[in-house]
């Protein structure tokens, strides 16, 4: 079976829907080429055009992932229309549903789609929708997906490179924090999530993200097949390597501008690789992940789902805590921290980060780390004795 787990929806009237909603949804109007300030151009491909598509290049069926829209009215819409294609179409369609994590509405429009048949949550995109990974409303989200085994897949792109249109500011860290601090959310990472996989040649990064899986989608704009494959399948485990397309964008805009999913295919088809890996690549791998085939994983033991780095630290304060879970524990050290001038909620120290270190990288020395511990304590005593 061949999967395309990332492929977007864009009937004619969806560009019609954000031609008028273009002020509202700024971010993919730009993307599709309808804000007046770009000569950007975006492919159209109705129902029609989507299935002829997909029986060319043999994709038996589609994930189709929703647009990251900043108002929750166009997440709803884009929901229906997809769930509308996939009760046309109940043997060729998946839908993953799109909120706006920031809306307080968002948990119940996840229910809704999770009731009509949606099989997970995405394309969600932190940075075009004004959200942080570490933000309480997303980690209700992350939360409500355990609840109802919903996988998320994220937009992620390279932070290093060229700049093109939709290239996101994308802190790796973030994501990397999200893996640990909820192994028993799904995580699929787009567009080769970033390059992130290829910290996964370390041991210990290999175990934290074992929740994490990454699409293939746009592989083609940004990768030589052949070479980011053979570096990928030497870093990290080709059953968490997934084909997606992200149709209907065109992969080789250089020969045409049309969507196209059966040269990428081709290229794919074309590697150099064992033939059971590849068609797991190419379907086994998302079949297993979404349910359609048995999996063979063994579940994680309860023991290892949560990571110390998120649990509630100990009192007293030491030196050798990481400053995020210090700041987490006690909101009465934010004061503090900030009076020593270290962040304690930008990416600037890392979730994993001791004081002690971050204390030193802004030259505080042993005397005033001592007066920096003593002033912590302070504050958290302080908290602890309020009614």
């Amino acid at each position: 079976m061949r999967i395309d787990i990332h492929m977007h929806f864009q009937p004619p009237e969806m560009f019609a829907y954000l031609a008028e909603s273009a002020e509202r949804e700024p971010y993919w109007a730009m993307l599709l080429g309808l804000h007046t300030t770009t000569r950007q151009s975006a492919a159209s491909a109705d129902e029609g055009r989507v299935l002829a598509d997909m029986d060319r290049a043999g994709i038996d069926c589609a994930v189709i992932q929703g647009e990251y829209y900043r108002q929750h009215e166009s997440c709803v819409l884009a929901n229906d229309r997809a769930l509308a294609l996939r009760a046309r179409h109940p043997d060729r369609f998946l839908v993953f549903a799109t909120v706006q994590p920031a809306d307080k509405r968002a948990l119940d429009e996840v229910r809704r789609c999770a009731a009509a048949g949606a099989a997970g949550i995405g394309e969600l995109n932190p940075y075009a929708q004004g959200f942080s990974l570490d933000s309480p409303a997303f980690l209700q989200l992350a939360e409500t997906c355990i609840d109802l085994n919903l996988p998320i897949l994220l937009h992620i792109n390279e932070p290093v490179g060229r700049f093109y249109l939709g290239k996101a500011v994308t802190p790796l860290v973030q994501y990397y924090e999200l893996a640990v601090r909820y192994p028993e959310l799904t995580i699929i990472l787009a567009h080769w999530g970033g390059g992130l996989f290829f910290y996964e040649l370390m041991p210990s990064v290999r175990r934290a993200l074992r929740n994490v899986w990454y699409d293939t989608a746009a592989s083609p704009l940004l990768y030589p097949t052949k070479d980011i494959f053979a570096v990928a399948l030497r870093c990290v485990s080709p059953h968490k390597i997934l084909f997606g397309s992200d149709y209907p964008l065109p992969l080789y805009p250089r020969i045409s501008r049309e969507p196209d999913l059966s040269a990428f295919l081709d290229e794919l088809v074309a590697l150099d690789i064992a033939s059971d890996l590849r068609n797991d690549i190419l379907g086994g791998n998302s079949a297993r992940l979404l349910g359609l085939i048995p999996s063979d994983d063994a579940p994680m033991p309860e023991s290892s789902l949560r990571s110390s780095y998120f649990s509630l630290p100990g009192y007293p304060v030491t030196a050798t805590m990481s400053v995020a879970a210090i700041a987490a524990a006690w909101p009465s050290t934010h004061a503090v921290l900030e009076a020593y001038g270290i962040p304690w909620e930008t990416v600037e120290v890392p979730f994993w980060e001791p004081l002690n270190q971050a204390a030193a990288a802004r030259g505080i020395g042993s005397e005033r780390l001592a007066h920096l511990l003593a002033d912590l304590q302070s504050a958290v005593q302080h908290e602890s004795e309020m009614p």
